[in-house]
């Protein structure tokens, strides 16, 4: 007698095999559960696979990834390898008396005695001259909450705070999901206060999404409940479409704000990420921001939203796994969003978009590390580096070598692209580096004098970085010590591949939250940013070790316990020498008006910045202009396009990470004193 077809799964009985089913590897399939079998990564059907965070994956895809998981080294290592490099070059660097007596003193010129009378503090720092901020507060805003829904958000181990345990009556853990809903109804409530004209929209998702409200009002949102309660894996691309739906949908004057929330890697980030740049960087939703918030500890598990809320200018927030922690990661995007629109208008109304063209790019997916055959550009290259000793820069030349650079970008920064780059002479052992490459086209921004401005800004920043690390440590117990990324300057030898820059930077990876303190032009960031005094406190501390001559800002990077690391300083000055970052006294007074002394200023000895003290710099700005005792880093002639990059399309670059100065990072060193009395 001839058995009966059995399916190896579901057990479902056949007669006999109808052709709608798969025998594979002696074992018999139905449709439905062939299908299930079916890798959402290639298509591939594969019974031996495995389920990833409730997608199926199959043997070679999983392969694949746990390769690329396991393949570079962590975070910690990365960092600690540009922690040990910047402590060798400050243990190198000796104070030089003779190179610092040398250069001229710009404050010793105006004097640095003010009058009891005068205030201590000088004045706000004015609007741009000629320009007017574009006015963002009587404009209502769609902020659509996107809310990761997926199995995984079912986990009970989130913390409770004893505030919230007394609202909620709990005393144990919460899962995710619920910590999800109790924050989101919080940042509503909290938001409505700075914002109250804004709506706001809830979406949750994980294979699919459910639109949760509507354009509702912070009271409305009170009574938010997800129905939706964690099943499946995570998918980004469903609740991008989501919120493009709703954006689109809404009324014009409503200006968009996307927040999306997740714990984890999703399974689709190519998919997603390839929609995204259709949509929300070149489709009818550019300009658009998007903020990722990150539920959990794991920075690496974050890459795609760090990268989606990076190309749109958006914050990243690490919560943790604690309710607190949620709730703050919620008010940091908060206060970015109540912050106002980034764009500025002329004194007569036009709009500044002026500058000089831009490379058209595609953005691929955070993949640093990796190398193979596709995709990748191979290439000789000539590398040199820059230190500074207090007076003049030292460069040191390395012999040509081959490198490797990603075809394509995947994060961008004001103006500069952030490539995957690999140089055997310097990331040795595996680890891993990154290139930067100018966003323009034109030809004077890709030259070697401009990415050596870029370099030169990284030395003087460092030499900088030494003395007050040293300072610090005569003065304080223990302090935390402030390192910049050493940046390096490539040179392609013979014919750069088509369309490409011939000359850029590099620098070692650097992994983390980035954190972005203060701008080139005034922006201080909010005073609960860990080590925040310290680092404003180095703008302060190297306008005065330089005699006035600059101050080192736009200073960006992560934060450790015992360390900042930071990269991409900007130096101003008043004669314009450090590229087109360099805003010159526009960006130098904004600077010097916007910084309020803390404790790290008092330790230093640092003497307040006054209003009386900035006047006289305003007034002798036009006199030192043609008589820098500094090196220049350009001539008269190779920068046509610097002006209009600093005049007219600075605030793109200067104001990219936010605009608005926190009042609450401002303190009034007088203020500060009384306060230390009383406690």
């Amino acid at each position: 007698m001839k058995e009966a077809v059995v399916c190896k799964v579901c057990a479902k009985r056949q007669a006999k095999m109808p052709s709608s089913w798969v025998l594979d590897d002696c074992c018999f399939y139905c449709p439905d559960c062939w299908e299930a079998f079916a890798c959402h990564l290639c298509g591939h059907h594969d019974p031996k696979g495995s389920d990833f965070k409730g997608t199926w994956n199959c043997r070679s895809c999983r392969h694949k990834r746990l390769v690329k998981e396991k393949a570079g080294p962590s975070p910690d290592a990365l960092q600690q390898l540009i922690i040990e490099e910047s402590e060798e070059v400050c243990d190198s660097i000796k104070i030089n008396d003779a190179a610092k007596s040398g250069a001229v003193n710009l404050l010793g010129t105006l004097g640095d005695t003010d009058s009891e009378e005068e205030d201590v503090v000088c004045e706000l720092p004015a609007q741009m001259k000629g320009r007017k901020r574009v006015e963002p507060s009587k404009k209502v805003r769609h902020v659509i909450l996107l809310v990761d829904a997926s199995g995984s958000m079912r986990t009970p181990d989130v913390d409770l705070d004893l505030e919230t345990r007394k609202e909620l009556g709990i005393n144990g853990q919460v899962s995710r999901i619920e910590a999800a809903e109790l924050c989101s109804t919080k940042f509503a409530r909290e938001h409505a206060r700075a914002r109250p004209q804004d709506v706001f929209s809830v979406v949750t998702f994980h294979e699919f999404a459910s639109v949760v409200c509507c354009k509702a009002s912070s009271s409305e949102m009170a009574t938010l409940a997800f129905e939706d309660r964690a099943a499946n894996g995570t998918f980004y691309l469903q609740a991008l479409i989501s919120a493009a739906r709703l954006l689109l949908q809404a009324s014009p004057e409503l200006q968009g704000e996307v927040v999306l929330l997740s714990d984890g890697r999703p399974a689709d980030t190519k998919q997603a990420l390839t929609y995204f740049q259709e949509q929300f960087l070149r489709g009818p939703l550019a300009g658009t921001q998007l903020h990722g918030i990150g539920f959990g500890s794991r920075v690496e598990s974050f890459a795609a939203l760090q990268q989606l809320a990076c190309l749109t200018g958006g914050t990243f927030a690490l919560s943790g796994s604690t309710v607190r922690g949620l709730c703050d990661a919620f008010s940091s995007v908060s206060s970015t969003i109540t912050a106002g629109s980034n764009k500025w208008i002329l004194a007569d109304g036009a709009e500044v978009n002026s500058s000089p063209q831009l490379r058209v790019v595609d953005f691929e997916l955070p993949e640093v590390g990796i190398f193979g055959k596709k995709h990748v550009l191979r290439f000789r290259a000539v590398r040199s580096s820059f230190s500074f000793d207090g007076q003049a820069f030292h460069k040191q030349d390395f012999a040509a070598g081959h490198v490797v650079r990603r075809r394509l970008p995947y994060m961008r920064g004001g103006m500069r692209l952030v490539y995957g780059f690999q140089d055997e002479q310097v990331s040795k052992n595996g680890h891993w580096m990154v290139a930067k490459c100018s966003r323009y086209l034109s030809g004077a921004l890709n030259s070697p004098v401009a990415v050596e401005a870029h370099a030169k800004s990284t030395a003087v920043a460092r030499h900088f970085a030494s003395r007050f690390n040293s300072r610090l440590r005569a003065l304080c117990a223990e302090p935390a010590s402030l390192l910049f990324v050493p940046c390096f300057v490539y040179e392609v030898e013979g014919h750069a591949p088509e369309n490409e820059p011939t000359c850029f930077a590099a620098e070692r990876y650097l992994p983390g939250v980035f954190l972005k303190y203060n701008s080139n032009s005034g922006y201080v960031a909010d005073a609960l940013l860990p080590h925040n005094d310290m680092v404003q406190a180095f703008l302060h501390f190297s306008f005065e070790e330089s005699g006035g001559k600059f101050i080192v800002a736009d200073l960006q990077g992560v934060a450790r316990d015992k360390e900042v690391l930071l990269t991409d300083p900007q130096v101003l000055s008043l004669t314009r020498e450090y590229g087109p970052g360099d805003l010159g006294a526009t960006g130098y007074i904004r600077c010097l008006k916007a910084h309020r002394c803390g404790r790290s200023c008092q330790q230093l000895q640092l003497t307040p910045i006054s209003s009386s003290r900035v006047k006289r710099i305003e007034s002798s700005a036009s006199a030192t202009s043609g008589t820098s005792g500094w090196q220049h880093v350009h001539s008269a002639h190779s920068f046509g396009d610097w002006e209009r990059i600093s005049e007219r399309a600075a605030a793109e670059y200067a104001m990219s990470e936010g605009t608005a100065s926190s009042v609450s990072s401002w303190i009034d060193i007088d203020k500060q004193n009384k306060i230390n009395k009383l406690s």
